[in-house]
């Protein structure tokens, strides 16, 4: 019997470390992600930024914001992407928020 009970004892402590694993590797995604999310919406804000001394058309300078973080914006639909495969409208969601909110400034 009390091998019985170490083999189970064994497997639950197996089974408890794979959930620990799958949980810390999800928390990893999740930095991942919010990560470069942070690096996009800070690069285009950045870079609209630069252009407000000379700015002459809001809206072309915000499409000039987009154009500079294409490395970002490509980084981030990447991992959306990997995440879940039908996650094309998230990039347009991130531009979306971020000209409603230039817009504003």
């Amino acid at each position: 019997m009390s091998c019985l009970a170490r083999m189970c004892f064994i497997a639950f402590l197996s089974t408890a470390a794979g959930c620990s694993q799958l949980a810390q590797k999800e928390d990893d995604g999740k930095e991942m992600g919010r990560q470069l999310t942070e690096a996009y919406y800070s690069c285009v804000r950045t870079s609209f930024a630069s252009q407000k001394p000379t700015m002459v058309d809001r809206n072309m300078a915000i499409d000039q914001a987009f154009t500079v973080c294409q490395t970002e914006e490509s980084k981030l639909a990447a991992f959306e992407n990997s995440k879940t495969p039908n996650a094309s409208a998230g990039t347009g969601r991130h531009r979306n928020a971020l000209k409603e909110e230039l817009l504003r400034r």
